[in-house]
């Protein structure tokens, strides 16, 4: 299934401030070892490093998902490095390679903060982990991780009216419909109709404490 949602587009968009050089970046990791607490079940969120620029600027430009997330013409390699490179470093736009428990990069994942809200966006952009719930697990990891770092009161998103396998990925990842925002974007050749979708940190702080005991019967029983 492929997962996506406007702020990657909006955030490559946006005025940012002159590119930051990518001496400034992360010196790159061992891929398979990227150190990270953003753990989920099925995937870890690493950080961008700079080898992973042509990654990127195939995913952007040739991969699957492209339909289900904006329309954009091809990106040259200095313009992906320049927004990885801000992404990297920027504490507003944090911004993950997605990547399997068994060290496959399979998609990114990020948040636009602005205040308290933040608007979140991802695309699982390798097809043979479509439909495999990398995704929803991946939505998870970083909610909960974002909610824990930094004070924030909502987490919202949008999402093409027609992509309901998307949606109830969302909606697994604890995402409500919040309604229809009418043609909000252009995309592929008409004005398209998103829905606007929302996790508060009320709602994400009470599934965390229903978990929690639930979490604790299974140790005991081990």
């Amino acid at each position: 299934m492929a997962v996506a949602a406007g702020v990657v587009a909006a955030s490559k968009n946006a005025a940012r401030p002159p590119p930051i050089q990518t001496a400034i970046m992360r010196k790159a990791s061992p891929r398979k070892a990227a150190p990270t607490w953003l753990v989920g079940e099925k995937v870890r969120l690493r950080p961008i490093e700079p080898d992973d620029v042509a990654m990127l600027q195939r995913w952007i430009n040739t991969s699957p998902a492209r339909g289900f997330i904006f329309s954009r013409l091809p990106l040259s390699f200095e313009q992906e490095r320049d927004w990885a490179a801000n992404a990297a470093v920027n504490p507003n736009t944090p911004s993950y390679i997605i990547q399997t428990l068994d060290g496959v990069d399979i998609g990114s994942i990020g948040l636009h903060i602005e205040g308290s809200r933040a608007m979140l966006g991802i695309a699982i952009h390798e097809p043979e982990f479509w439909d495999r719930g990398y995704g929803t697990d991946a939505i998870k990891t970083l909610v909960d991780g974002a909610f824990r770092a930094r004070q924030l009161v909502r987490i919202e998103l949008t999402v093409l009216t027609d992509n309901t396998r998307a949606i109830r990925c969302y909606e697994r990842a604890g995402f409500v419909r919040e309604g229809v925002l009418r043609r909000y974007i252009y995309q592929d050749g008409a004005h398209r109709d998103v829905v606007l979708m929302s996790v508060l940190h009320e709602e994400w702080a009470a599934g965390r404490a229903a978990a929690r005991p639930r979490r604790s019967r299974m140790r005991r029983r081990r």
